[in-house]
This record gives C-alpha cells, structure tokens and sequence, in this order.
C-alpha cells in the first residue's frame, strides 16, 4: 500500500484539509471555525487543521507512511 499526503490549511474563517494518494486526491474535509478559536494565533490555527485531519483520517493513516504540508514555514 502507498503512503498517504495530507494537505492542511487554515484561514480566520475555517480549516481545511485534502487527503491524496498517488496524487489523487481520496477526500476533502473542512470546517467554520469555532468562536474561541477565531483568537487563536496562525499558528495555532494551523496546528489545529493538522489536527482535525489527523483525528478524521487516523484509520486510513494508522501504520502506513503519511507526508502532511501546510503552507506555514514553522511547522
């Protein structure tokens, strides 16, 4: 079996994420930003998207090799 590639983004609106495999992209997951979270800083926002995709995914991407980008140069 393939890896997998998680792409993850964050805006002041919502988070956002794509999960490929061999280059195709498998499903596409987002959602509005809960009212706490609209304080969070970029780069908890990011994070957060990281998160979410990961906790809605994690049977696809348990034991396999998984490569996730985000557009955010610190994580």
């Amino acid at each position: 079996m393939k890896g997998f590639v998680v792409c993850c983004d964050a805006s002041r609106v919502g988070l956002g994420c794509v999960l490929m495999q061999n280059g195709k992209d498998i499903s596409y997951a987002s959602r509005q930003l809960k009212i706490y979270e609209k304080n969070y800083p970029t780069h908890d926002l990011e994070l957060a998207a990281i998160v979410f995709c990961l906790k809605l995914w994690h049977h696809y991407l348990y034991s396999v090799h998984v490569d996730i980008f985000t557009d955010h140069n610190s994580l």
